[in-house]
């Protein structure tokens, strides 16, 4: 723990404020901004950062690959060849599944759109993140946790557990997944301790891995 805690204790608070305006600017106003969000993480499965921000690239404009409401009937509302082939030729990788969960999320989400937008007012936010695991095929607790963060950057009380978090925990997120829970509640108390949101803490740390300032760097992608 030793390398958590020093984490913390070398947050400065101008740090916070620097990503805290930023990340607050950057928060999604729109239903479409925050489907991208979801699109976002699903391009993040099992990609480097480069790989994860041209995958989204590829497909950020989904009314290209969004089918228009016809009276003719169909199965599902994607262009599931269409959306394949921009998947592809970013070179994102495991094309074929990405498709189909993208394809059928995108189904859902347009069905009901506030229960992938809004938590409800008495519900907390693992539980919401927790129901959401459970409707989205293919994402999985850390990228369902990733998309809300990115939702709600200043206020969500979920962490996006990967294997770099894990892996500052000391431990391997496929033999110690059953974790999750213990190692993000610990995150979460010492955001709560240390007045700084979970998401910017994790940013911070991240990007510090990385050699960089700020998130600008693959975040810019969101900006537009």
């Amino acid at each position: 723990m030793k390398k958590i805690e020093d984490f913390f204790n070398s947050i400065k608070d101008k740090e916070i404020k620097l990503y805290n305006d930023y990340w607050g600017e950057l928060k999604p106003q729109s239903i479409n901004a925050m489907f991208r969000r979801y699109l976002f993480s699903f391009m993040s499965i099992r990609a480097t950062w480069k790989k994860n921000c041209a995958g989204y690239n590829s497909i950020k404009k989904f009314n290209k690959w969004r089918l228009e409401k016809t009276d003719q009937l169909c199965l599902w509302d994607y262009n599931h060849d269409e959306l394949l082939a921009l998947i592809k030729k970013s070179q994102v990788g495991i094309q074929n599944n990405r498709t189909k969960f993208i394809g059928d999320f995108s189904d859902a989400f347009w069905s009901n759109i506030k229960t992938y937008t809004c938590k409800d007012e008495q519900e907390s936010w693992g539980a919401w993140r927790d129901k959401l695991c459970h409707k989205i095929k293919g994402l999985g607790k850390a990228k369902t946790s990733f998309a809300i963060e990115m939702m709600f950057p200043l206020e969500a009380q979920v962490v996006c557990m990967d294997t770099h978090m894990f892996k500052a925990y000391n431990l391997d997120q496929h033999k110690d997944f059953k974790l999750y829970n213990i190692i993000e509640n610990d995150w979460l108390n010492r955001c709560e301790r240390r007045g700084v949101a979970p998401y910017i803490a994790r940013s911070i740390y991240w990007d510090r891995n990385q050699n960089r300032r700020n998130s600008r760097y693959w975040s810019k992608v969101l900006e537009n």
